[in-house]
């Protein structure tokens, strides 16, 4: 929630155990913090509408691994009810990700439906136009939210380097730009190739940094030998609607 309008950063994504994510916490002490938006508990929960065309290109483009692709999203934090939602758009250009956003208080329906602009400052007023140049363009329309856990950790040492755990991960089909949802309707973004372990679920570690590795965070790495896994929330969930498929893991920037 803290995240400025626009970012350039970089991305490293593995499955872990239980076991694995209390030995990354130990090694984090001194060096992460817990984010402040987090509860008591330490963690929040997300809620992603995604959005995508009739014909799934966005998806499609992230399933053949094009150089030059986006996603384009709304998050809210039920966790935090008067939290404004977010539009989002994250592209990726190589190993690059190039992620711009805007908070919309109140009826952000109205900036989609019927072009009704909030007041905003020259950077949150050029990342909504970017969102809505992309979501006009093809044209853009509900098609899953995805929900999960994050526990969230920033670091103190650099300008940008964050560290998430996400669980739970579930979705739901969506046809309507709304943030509520069905809480009977839920599925779990899990299978047994790509998500479980011998204890169950598996956990979801983000590494996000900007062009620069940071060295305990490249150390971390090599020390519990982390394996980087090509993983998308997005994909994974409309490949839950099709049944199981496996993936292939990608060859990680810290060696």
């Amino acid at each position: 929630m803290i995240t400025p309008a626009s970012l350039q950063r970089r991305e490293y994504k593995c499955l872990i155990d239980e076991h694995t994510v209390e030995r990354i916490r130990r090694y984090l002490g001194g060096i992460c913090v817990v984010d402040p938006y987090a509860t008591e508990a330490g963690r929040y929960t997300i809620d992603t509408l995604y959005l995508d065309s009739p014909r799934l290109d966005t998806y499609h483009a992230t399933l053949e691994e094009r150089t030059d692709r986006y996603k384009l999203r709304i998050r809210g934090y039920p966790s935090a009810p008067s939290a404004p939602v977010f539009f989002e758009v994250k592209r990726r250009i190589g190993d690059t990700i190039r992620k711009t956003r805007v908070a919309i208080d109140g009826a952000w329906q109205r900036v989609l439906v019927d072009g009704v602009l909030p007041p905003l400052a020259p950077k949150p007023r050029a990342a909504l136009d970017n969102f809505l140049c992309h979501y006009y363009l093809l044209p853009m329309q509900p098609t899953v939210m995805v929900r999960y856990e994050r526990e969230p950790y920033f670091s103190t040492l650099d300008d940008y380097a964050r560290v998430t755990f996400d669980r739970a991960l579930a979705f739901q089909p969506v046809t309507e730009l709304s943030m509520v949802t069905d809480d009977d309707a839920w599925r779990p973004i899990d299978h047994a190739f790509a998500q479980r372990g011998p204890a169950g679920s598996l956990v979801l570690l983000e590494l996000k940094f900007t062009s620069v590795v940071p060295a305990w965070m490249r150390r971390m790495v090599q020390a519990l030998e982390l394996p980087r896994e090509a993983f998308c929330k997005y994909t994974r969930a409309i490949e839950a609607l099709q049944g199981p498929s496996s993936r292939v893991a990608r060859a990680g920037v810290f060696r």
